[in-house]
């Protein structure tokens, strides 16, 4: 879930906070694994199909996406070598390379199916990048989009930490180019791109699901931002026991929305 020239820069992170950014980012693959093993068969994500992993970050969810569609090949790119050399060991039909979303190190027509989870957020040109997914896929290949929109997540009881918190992350985010409203738009950026039977859903993530220790660790809490941003290590550290204390409270309730849109590259252009 790497940005490549946006909002998201993993490797201007101090190394401390390098190390916890990446378990966090391998807490949230994990605890969001399910349900977009739900996603993959509706969208047409299948056995045999060659796959690209925009963003892979951790690498978690391309070894998923491996055993989902072997014996053929998934290649999970990222912006960030030290992201990769974090990730996981190549399982047998797992591929990484280091590139950026605005241009694939890959020829034309080359996969069946791209994925880009929680990238597109962080992009200040998302157009580009989909032009770059457009051209790698093959004809009638898909592209599976999946994000989220700030609109569309709540908390109750909500602490004045972190409106206080929530509201400096989407400043910097905006500040670096990112969009955290992205969700609604994906479908209008597909059409945009040239994808034709484009469609959106909604797939809800809640602390129902995964629990609240689970959905609370999975979330970024301005950490991505410490190095840049001494603020937020004073906002992290005012929300830190209220975290603790909603996760306590069995009233606390906490979700959002995964946007999951999808178009495929026409046959004839």
């Amino acid at each position: 879930m790497t940005a490549q020239s946006g909002s998201y820069r993993f490797d201007s992170l101090e190394e401390q906070v390098q190390i916890q950014e990446f378990e966090r980012l391998y807490r949230q693959a994990s605890s969001l694994l399910d349900i977009e093993r739900q996603i993959w068969p509706k969208v047409g994500i299948h056995s045999g199909q060659k796959v690209l992993d925009v963003g892979c970050g951790t690498g978690a969810v391309t070894q998923a996406i491996a055993k989902q569609t072997a014996p053929t090949t998934v290649v999970g790119v990222d912006i960030s070598q030290k992201l990769l050399s974090q990730s996981e060991p190549s399982s047998q039909n797992v591929a990484w390379k280091q590139g950026s979303v605005y241009s694939l190190p890959f020829e034309d027509n080359s996969f069946d199916v791209v994925y880009a989870r929680l990238l597109l957020q962080h992009l200040n040109e998302p157009l580009t990048a989909l032009a770059n997914i457009f051209r790698v896929l093959k004809p009638n290949g898909i592209a599976c989009i999946v994000d989220v929109d700030k609109d569309w997540s709540s908390l109750y009881p909500e602490p004045d930490s972190s409106i206080a918190l929530d509201r400096a992350i989407i400043e910097k985010q905006l500040s670096q180019g990112g969009d955290p409203w992205v969700g609604r738009k994906l479908g209008s950026y597909l059409k945009s791109s040239g994808f034709s039977g484009v469609e959106t859903s909604i797939k809800l993530v809640d602390s129902d699901q995964l629990g609240l220790a689970s959905f609370f660790g999975m979330l970024s809490l301005g950490g991505s931002y410490q190095s840049e941003n001494k603020q937020f290590q004073s906002l992290r550290q005012a929300i830190e026991p209220d975290i603790r204390a909603l996760i306590n409270n069995p009233n606390t309730w906490a979700g959002f929305a995964l946007f999951v849109a999808t178009g495929r590259k026409p046959t004839s252009l």
